[in-house]
């Protein structure tokens, strides 16, 4: 059968559909994703302002930037960011809900709580990790021991009498203080409070000997000389103070307390959306501009995307349900 069966036009848009159609197939995962129809929800179990606020937007618009579609950011704070993690887990599978996830949401909690409302392991697709940011052990310039070797025999002489504050039963800094007792072999008076602010107030005054904390947030009172940083507690040292050991250095790799934020989806995540996901995420954390941004604001970028990341949030449960068990700390309803 000839052309001249068919109009002109009709032959054109046919062509032009084909064309168009081979077009779309030949375009990589991550570009299919990024022209889906909707706007990307980012869910931030917390309340805004905070650390947690900050990476989210900051990944947000990055990755707005790179994808060229809508990303809103939502704060979903309440029962200790496990509110916004529950809403992200019932959500429709698309990639359009996503959850901002951290070491409370994702190990702590489910680690200590008796009962929980999702499952990490089962609930979630893991897309990447963003960025973390190191804890330290502080001490109070009072407290007579110079450097960690000291801080562990004082603690060993005078077993439970070495205040140690915490935000509250189940922060990280709580944990942490327990993760040492556990490696260590020592017994602190561990006392919860309401928040990190009070503690640090009464760290700066003394009437507590200790506390665990980042180190960008104790900066201020160690330039006062209010406080010393004994160790950071993490493989490697913190930028913000170079001449404080790790505790890789103190040959201690294990003793790690680690503050992180990731991005997770709701599990059964079609394998084209999650990829495309993976593949910005990818793309933004090796921006120079953007690991620039985030150094500045004192948070060490991450490269652990997809099953690195997986594997990463269940070795951090595992390890926090251990010391749950250890240290027999657990929270009622």
């Amino acid at each position: 059968m000839s052309d001249t069966t068919h109009p002109a036009p009709r032959t054109t848009l046919q062509r032009r559909t084909l064309l168009c159609a081979s077009l779309a197939c030949a375009l990589p995962m991550s570009a299919s994703w990024a022209q889906s129809v909707g706007v990307t929800k980012l869910v931030v179990p917390y309340t805004p302002g905070a650390s947690n606020d900050l990476v989210a937007r900051l990944f947000a618009d990055a990755m707005a930037k790179r994808t060229g579609g809508n990303w809103i950011v939502e704060n979903k704070p309440g029962a200790g960011s496990m509110l916004g993690a529950e809403h992200v887990a019932k959500a429709s599978p698309d990639g359009l809900t996503l959850l901002l996830c951290a070491p409370a949401n994702m190990g702590i909690l489910p680690a200590i709580r008796k009962t929980m409302r999702y499952d990490v392991e089962r609930d979630f697709s893991f897309i990447g990790r963003i960025a973390s940011s190191p804890f330290g052990l502080a001490v109070n310039s009072a407290v007579p021991a110079t450097n960690f070797a000291e801080f562990i025999q004082l603690a060993k002489s005078k077993p439970g009498t070495i205040r140690i504050g915490a935000a509250g039963l189940g922060s990280l800094d709580y944990m942490g203080s327990s993760l040492l007792q556990a490696q260590l072999g020592i017994r602190l008076q561990i006392i919860p409070y309401k928040g990190m602010s009070p503690v640090l107030n009464d760290l700066r005054a003394g009437h507590i000997d200790a506390t665990i904390v980042s180190p960008g947030t104790a900066l201020p009172l160690i330039k006062e000389g209010h406080v010393r940083m004994l160790a950071v507690l993490d493989k490697q040292r913190s930028d913000l103070l170079p001449n404080v050991p790790s505790s890789a250095d103190l040959g201690q790799p294990r003793l790690q307390v680690l503050n992180w934020w990731g991005i997770a989806a709701p599990a059964k995540l079609p394998t084209a959306t999650a990829t495309g996901l993976r593949q910005h995420m990818q793309a933004v954390l090796a921006d120079p501009a953007f690991t620039k941004i985030l150094k500045d604001k004192g948070f060490e970028p991450s490269g652990l995307v997809g099953e690195a990341f997986a594997q990463f949030v269940g070795a951090e449960l595992g390890a926090w349900k251990q010391i749950a068990l250890q240290e027999n700390i657990s929270l009622d309803e």
